[in-house]
Order: structure tokens, then C-alpha cells, then sequence
């Protein structure tokens, strides 16, 4: 949720129009594993063309990610895209659909192997807050996702708009991606 907050904030001057995307078939509201309520807009058959496809992660992934017709219609999604961004273990799901072969990328520390599995041809690295290749911007847990969509509006309107949405915020933005304290706490991710 934190870079629909950063997506979202009035501050933003690229007028996001932020739609949520069901996995399934149904408008069915979700409840998340937060406990936050969400209604669709769409479901991933029927949504418009997007500018920014964002894959949020979450125990929710797991499952996902066997999903081969979700799979499919995500891989349209994203190739329809001009940006795409993966937050947490939403990187599993983008790395199954072959669209970030070759690309460099990352995920959530804690989670990482079990990610990294699902992308063998992805150039994962392993100590780094968020990883932009192309138009696919991945990054580690909830709070480099927020320090990612920070990133991304500094990119699409500028730093100064992204610098006004953090500190309306209230938030310290970890602006060099490569400084991530948390792969050192994981063995897999450890240097």
C-alpha cells in the first residue's frame, strides 16, 4: 500500500488514476493479507492499456504464481505496458512471465530464493532497496516499494515533485538504491 499512497498523493503532478486489477474473473471485493479491503476496477481480462502495470507482492504470490493462465494474461498485461514495477514477491510473478529475462532485479530479502527460482534467466541481485532495467522497476519489501514509486515519480515527473510527495509523507526516502541494510540479514543475500 505504500506506493499507491505515493501514486496516489494529491502532490503528484502526474494525475495517476489508480485502478485495481482482479486476479480473477470476479469484481469481488479481496481482503489482503493486511486486512485491507479492496475492490477491483477490472478484472485482468477486460482492463484497459496501462502506463505504469504494478504487481504488488504478499503471501497471495505463492499461489499466484502456479497460475499459468494468470501467468499469460499478466504477460500481455506487462508487454501492453510502458512501465512495469513488482513490489516484494510480485517479482515472482513477473519473473514466470519471461518478460524480465535477462533484465537485472529484485525482491524481498526474505524471500528471496524462493523468488529467484522463478526467473532462472533473470539477472537478480541481491543487495539492492529497488532495481530499474528498461521499463521493469523491481524492489524488496513494502518500504523499498514505497522508496521504488518515489523513484519512478522522480523519473516520469521530477526529483523536486518526488522530494514534495515524501516529505508531505513524512517519509525518509532511501534515494540510492543500492544502499540495502536488510541482504546482509539473510544468508542467501548476504555479501
Amino acid at each position: 500500500m505504500g506506493p499507491m499512497r505515493v501514486f496516489g498523493e494529491a502532490l503528484n503532478t502526474l494525475n495517476i488514476e489508480i485502478k485495481f486489477i482482479s486476479a480473477t474473473s470476479t469484481l469481488k471485493p479481496v481482503r489482503t493479507s493486511h486486512q485491507v479491503e479492496i475492490t477491483p476496477h477490472y478484472t485482468i481480462e477486460n482492463a484497459p492499456k496501462l502506463d505504469l502495470f504494478f504487481i504488488p507482492g504478499g503471501s497471495g504470490t505463492r499461489g499466484l504464481s502456479l497460475n499459468e493462465e494468470l501467468i499469460d494474461l499478466v504477460r500481455t498485461r506487462v508487454r501492453e505496458s510502458t512501465w512495469c514495477m513488482s513490489v516484494c514477491t510480485g517479482a515472482s510473478i513477473l519473473a514466470k512471465t519471461g518478460s524480465i529475462d535477462g533484465y537485472k532485479a529484485t525482491t524481498n530479502k526474505s524471500a528471496f530464493q524462493w523468488v529467484a527460482s522463478h526467473g532462472p534467466n533473470v539477472d537478480w541481485v541481491k543487495k539492492a532497496r529497488w532495481v530499474q532495467d528498461g521499463k521493469f522497476v523491481t524492489s524488496a519489501g513494502v518500504s523499498a516499494g514505497t522508496d521504488a514509486a518515489l523513484y519512478v515519480v522522480s523519473e516520469l515527473a521530477s526529483y523536486e515533485i518526488a522530494e514534495k510527495v515524501s516529505v508531505n509523507m513524512e517519509y525518509t526516502w532511501h534515494k540510492i538504491a543500492g544502499e540495502d541494510p536488510f541482504a546482509d540479514m539473510y544468508e542467501y543475500t548476504r555479501s
